[in-house]
């Protein structure tokens, strides 16, 4: 059978289902046009459609025979029915008479044979006459005017209308004809073969359905609309039909949302009779499946429903009905179904799935050797699901456990308990990296008694989830500083997940109070383990301490590697914050990718966390067309997912990445709100982040740099601990705006500061900084010394990760060297700052660095942007790759020529291109640069 690209049919049917102008028809009609087309040249042919419920295959054929009656068709209807097996021919009998009637010159012989089957059927012996009979009767109608047959539910066709319809598919060639039908997408009908095009409505695509649902629900909150795109699986009818089951205050994301998501009319009247039909105890299971999120182990479903007294066969009963797959462990077979299993069960029934799942999750934790549990067999349903919420958050399911939570509650009479359960899934959703459940679950709380445990989680919990949800610096301050208050909580402990927030507010306030309270909490009560002290400690003095966080970051990473490390995704995040802050990129890129293969699917905060740090990394190591390339996707889910905060900051990586590369029109809008969101959320990190971003683009085109931007990127004096990361960076870029405008007295202002704050030992990378800004300082004043700082500098800047600062200074170098006639020396330098801000992409800086190189004699081709080569591993060749494997094993460049029959010349040759292509400047940095590929692959 053909199989046709079906990209974009899922988009025809959805607006199909709803009646209204179809974006990208032309393309999404290919198919069917095309058979109508060749129809009408008599090469007839079969198109069978296939989807699953709700994918618009019925409102597709509808679609297909008004188009086909307007441009002079005759159409002809046919449908299976459920009972169609009790009748001979049932199906065929609406086309049979109206053609039969068109077909005066038909022999007696096969008209005989056609009238006797639609009466009484016919045996095998027969059936080819009245076969033969129908074909000649529609060849001969094609004959006056192109036909089109549609047959819609072809899988329900009674056995002889499908013979009939299966002989007449495969000899269509040559005639006017065409045999439209609609088939679900698991099961085979007549018309296979290879003779048949097929078309498969696949599911939209996430694009596609949120503009299905920005068309038709226009006012759903970023958070609902995630959860709806996840309920529906793509599923055009979910899509427009589940959102409008919720209340208006669920659209608005300002009430708790059910679990799962309730279905609507349009489903109900689709799918529900599938389920009303089915055995009580099957419904049971189902009801099951969708409490536990849709998939469940198959061995422990048949053991609790023996211990329920279910029948052993009802599982068996939904697969036969093609509602669940799988063999080990169960799954709905299409997302949808789980919202349709529980809105169809009556109460009764979805109170004994409660008590079956309880006893499911008990069970599964019991097999994994998680025992540990009270005897809660005589306790009420409600007892037992808290039981289970508690076994998880044990075990750090806590996914788990805020369903358990929340399911307790749910069942429970009394206020006062149905607001713990509540709060405790609260606080489990956090540990989840859900904030928008979490908000949503404590919202409506009422608590009488402010200094109770459960007071106390709620303030925590709703004082975390806001930072993450609705970020407002001074707000988010206030509130988690009041929120760490000694004695119990209830549920999960998220008093870690307070403490490093409120130290993250020193970031991107710029001041350290928040971050020394964090650290006084901390050692006023003992509590978090090392990689939260780690991760507030660089909060609080990223340069002061930069050597003893580095130290424990390496012993850290060291027992990772050697699977001894207890680390979870949420501690991987911290450390690799805390890399970040003291520029330890190689490492920090190793500890994000091994977070992002922990970080459970469900866990938002943690993935766009991750995402955020993987952005700001890619600057520095100059991954700057990866970071192009996927950053788009990614701000988009961060709204999606109601985390705005980090779609800011990786639209603010972006920002960095298009002043850099001199893409100023792309540069501007995003610098516009970045500096407008840093504005109206109090937060200076990123008000100043844009300030650097436009020193960026002033001088990469030469402009003279306006005195309240290069203010704005000075470092800070405030407190010698706190240093921002956006000032360090910036510290070049502020020594040269300075020097642009003859304020040398500036310039010297911005060295003395990073020299006082030992800025220069902070790491490898800010030595070079200051280093280089020194070098400037002495060239413009015209000092005798100047080549000796250049010189210091270029040597500190073989042991930095970022290629930019390395090609700046290269440029820097090279311009002064060729100004003092050292026209050899420049030549060196300027061509390696060419081929670096090439393979960046660095437009401005590139065409300054071949203006100096066309100084010094050295004509140099003009590459355009679309010609630069991109950085990293992916972009070695086999060779080069292997030589840099070999080099970070240990090798010397004789003996890798020797392995490879080349010469020692030849390997440091390729070594030579290697280094700055992996944004590396020595051999020791090769195994972390490498590590990190094999991370990302």
């Amino acid at each position: 059978m053909g199989r046709s690209n079906t990209r974009g049919y899922g988009a025809l049917a959805a607006a199909l289902v709803v009646g209204t102008p179809l974006r990208g028809r032309d393309e999404a009609l290919t198919g069917i046009g095309m058979a109508l087309d060749r129809a009408r040249e008599h090469h007839g042919t079969a198109v069978v459609l296939r989807g699953g419920p709700g994918s618009g295959k019925s409102a597709l054929l509808r679609w297909t025979a008004d188009r086909a009656v307007t441009e002079g068709w005759q159409v002809f209807h046919l449908a299976g029915t459920h009972q169609g097996a009790l009748v001979p021919f049932a199906a065929l009998r609406s086309l049979a008479y109206p053609v039969l009637n068109t077909s005066p010159d038909l022999p007696y012989s096969l008209r005989s044979a056609f009238l006797d089957a639609m009466a009484v059927g016919v045996g095998s012996s027969d059936a080819l006459l009245a076969y033969s009979a129908l074909w000649q009767m529609l060849f001969a109608a094609a004959r006056a005017c192109p036909t089109l047959v549609i047959v819609d539910d072809c899988h329900w066709l009674d056995p002889g209308s499908a013979r009939a319809l299966a002989f007449l598919a495969h000899r269509l060639q040559g005639s006017r004809l065409v045999i439209l039908a609609a088939a679900p997408s698991h099961r085979h009908g007549p018309f296979d073969g290879d003779d048949v095009k097929e078309i498969v409505l696949d599911a939209l695509d996430d694009t596609s359905a949120a503009a299905l649902l920005a068309d038709h629900h226009p006012g759903l909150a970023p958070l609902v609309r995630s959860t709806v795109m996840a309920a529906a699986g793509g599923n055009p009818l979910a899509l427009l039909d589940l959102p409008a089951a919720l209340t208006s205050r669920q659209r608005r994301g300002e009430a708790l949302l059910p679990d799962p998501l309730p279905a609507g009319p349009a489903l109900d009247r689709a799918l529900g009779g599938r389920f009303r039909e089915l055995p009580a105890d099957t419904r049971t299971v189902l009801s099951l499946m969708a409490i536990a999120a849709g998939e469940v182990e198959r061995k422990l479903v048949n053991s609790v429903a023996e211990n329920l007294g279910i029948s052993p066969n009802a599982i068996a009963v939904a697969e036969r009905a093609g509602l669940v797959v799988g063999d080990r462990v169960l799954c709905f077979a299409e997302p949808v179904y789980r919202s349709v299993a529980d809105s169809t069960a009556p109460a009764s029934l979805r109170r004994k799935a409660y008590a079956a799942w309880a006893e499911y999750g008990l069970a599964r934790y019991d097999a994994l050797g998680h025992r540990g549990r009270a005897d809660t067999r005589g306790e009420d349903t409600a007892a037992r699901l808290e039981a289970l919420a508690r076994a998880a958050t044990t075990r750090g399911d806590w996914n788990v456990a805020v369903r358990a939570y929340q399911r307790a509650g749910d069942l429970t009479t009394l206020p006062a308990e149905r607001t713990r359960r509540h709060v405790a899934a609260g606080s489990a959703a956090l540990r989840a990296g859900r904030p928008g459940l979490a908000l949503a679950l404590t919202r409506e709380s009422d608590i009488a008694d402010g200094r109770s445990a459960t007071a106390r989680t709620l303030q925590l919990v709703r004082a975390c989830a806001e930072y993450e949800t609705a970020f407002f610096a001074e707000h988010a301050r206030r509130e988690l500083a009041d929120a760490l208050k000694p004695g119990p909580v209830v549920g999960a402990d998220v008093r870690d997940e307070t403490v490093l927030r409120l130290a993250e507010l020193s970031s991107l306030l710029h001041r350290p109070g928040p971050a020394r309270q964090a650290l006084d909490w901390l050692d006023r009560f003992g509590q978090g383990g090392a990689p939260l002290r780690i991760a507030v400690t660089a909060q609080l003095a990223a340069t002061s301490r930069a050597a003893g966080s580095r130290a424990q970051l390496h012993e850290a990473a060291d027992r990772l590697d050697t699977a001894q490390g207890p680390f979870d995704a949420r501690e991987l995040v911290w450390l690799a914050d805390t890399a970040l802050r003291i520029d330890e990129t190689a490492l920090g890129n190793h500890l994000v990718s091994t977070a992002l293969r922990r970080v459970e699917r469900d866990d938002r905060t943690r993935l766009h966390h991750c995402w955020a740090l993987q952005a700001d990394l890619m600057v520095s190591a100059g991954r700057w067309a990866e970071l192009r390339r996927i950053a788009p996707s990614r701000i988009e889910a961060a709204g999606r997912d109601g985390l705005a905060r980090r779609g800011v900051d990786i639209r603010a990586q972006l920002l960095m990445v298009c002043s850099y590369q001199g893409r100023r029109d792309e540069a501007e809008p995003l610098l516009r709100q970045v500096r407008q969101w840093g504005v109206d959320h109090g937060s200076v990190h990123h008000v100043q982040l844009a300030a650097h971003a436009a020193c960026v683009m002033a001088l990469a085109a030469g402009d003279e740099t306006p005195a309240d931007v290069v203010g704005l990127v000075a470092l800070p004096v405030a407190d010698d601990s706190l240093v921002s990361t956006v000032a360090r960076r910036a510290h070049v870029d502020v020594v040269q705006a300075a020097l642009a405008r003859e304020d040398i007295a500036g310039a010297r202002r911005q060295h003395d500061r990073a020299v006082e704050l030992g800025l220069d030992q902070v790491s490898a990378d800010m030595a070079v900084r200051v280093g280089h800004g020194e070098a400037l300082i002495s060239a413009h004043a015209g000092a005798p010394d100047t080549e000796d700082r250049f010189r210091r500098a270029h040597e500190a800047a073989r042991k930095s990760s970022c290629p930019f600062d390395r090609a700046r200074l290269a440029l820097d170098y090279g311009s002064w060297l060729r100004r003092q006639r050292e026209t050899s020396a420049a030549r060196t330098q300027l061509r390696a700052a060419h081929d670096a801000f090439a393979r960046l992409g660095a437009a401005p800086w590139r065409e300054r660095a071949r203006r100096e190189l066309r100084a010094t004699g050295v004509s140099v081709r003009d590459q355009g942007a679309e010609e630069t080569p991109t950085s990293g591993v992916l972009f070695l060749s086999a060779q080069e790759r292997r030589i840099a494997r070999l080099a970070a094993a240990g090798l010397s460049n004789r003996q890798i020529a020797d392995q490879l029959f080349i010469s020692p010349r030849t390997v440091g040759s390729h070594l030579y291109k290697v280094f700055p292509r992996l944004g590396i400047s020595s051999r020791r940095e090769l195994r972390s640069a490498l590590r990190d590929f094999d991370d990302r692959t």
